[in-house]
């Protein structure tokens, strides 16, 4: 009979594997442990190969082999280096729903760039107010949303409520709320994370407003239903769990081995953070010059 082996929750690093896991690094590590064994190799072939796989075990278990490993690379890996292990979202995401400008993707039927912000106007979801001279919510989208969320906010139905969306069963699936990041698992396997609890709530009310007045979103694929939903949480007001005013803004966020410009949506009163995309700093001074 097969068993299952489960790692000791002691031996295991949640903070710094598995969706947290830092590209950057995870590299360096391993360099280093290659670099370690080949000085082996002059020894003992068999006690080299011995060494490498016991360090990208411990790795993979726990994100590091070589403690302070994250000042390391933020000292000597420049910049340039550390952007081409970026797992983020695009640069272009934040600023192009922000203008209603073509986003990331594309259309699987006529290979054109998909448009969020196109996409939402078409569905009703967003119109150019000319008194502000902006896109800003429809009313009633805006006002059933709100209340959907604050329901869901308030009841204990997360994995339901994300089931629905997935079309998945709700046992099967798992949620971890860390306070720095909300994530999801189906079956065991890491599926996604959004930025705090308030995040996910809002992405899921959206969800089930949107599969009600809209019909072309039950034949989006995931993805891009994902995009819509993380463009439309630039607009939320109010936090949902504890109904905060919600400020949108640029700041910057360190990792554990760089610094980064984002757009930020973030609640004024608990501090959840609701929308964070890394950002193109002189894109973004371009979208406000023509706002």
């Amino acid at each position: 009979m097969a068993t299952s082996f489960t790692l000791p929750a002691w031996l295991r690093d949640p903070r710094y594997t598995g969706p947290n896991r830092c590209l950057p690094c995870t590299a360096v590590n391993v360099v280093i442990a290659a670099a370690i064994a080949l000085l082996v190799a002059t020894v003992s072939v068999p006690g080299a190969l011995l060494v490498f796989g016991a360090s990208v075990a411990t790795i993979s278990v726990r994100g590091y082999l070589v403690p302070g490993t994250p000042t390391l690379t933020k000292r000597y890996l420049p910049d340039r280096v550390l952007a081409w292990f970026d797992k983020g979202p695009a640069r272009s995401t934040a600023a192009t729903v922000a203008a209603g400008a073509g986003g990331s993707g594309g259309d699987a039927e006529t290979g054109a760039p998909f448009d969020p912000g196109a996409r939402l106007v078409d569905a009703g979801v967003l119109f150019d107010d000319p008194a502000v001279d902006d896109y800003v919510l429809e009313p009633a989208f805006h006002v059933t949303w709100t209340d959907r969320a604050r329901e869901l906010a308030d009841a204990d139905g997360d994995a339901a409520a994300l089931a629905r969306f997935l079309e998945v069963d709700a046992d099967s699936i798992d949620l971890v709320d860390r306070g720095y990041v909300f994530a999801a698992a189906l079956d065991g396997e890491w599926i996604g994370q959004w930025e705090s609890r308030s995040a996910f709530i809002v992405d899921v009310a959206a969800a089930e407003v949107l599969a009600e007045r809209w019909g072309e979103w039950a034949g989006l694929p995931t993805a891009q239903r994902s995009e819509l939903l993380g463009g439309l949480r630039l607009f939320v007001e109010d936090c949902p769990t504890c109904d905060g005013s919600v400020t949108l803004g640029t700041t910057v966020v360190e990792s554990c081995c760089r610094q980064y410009d984002v757009l930020a949506a973030t609640c004024d009163d608990c501090g959840a953070r609701l929308f964070e995309a890394d950002v193109d700093p002189e894109a973004l001074e371009r979208v406000a010059g023509t706002a």
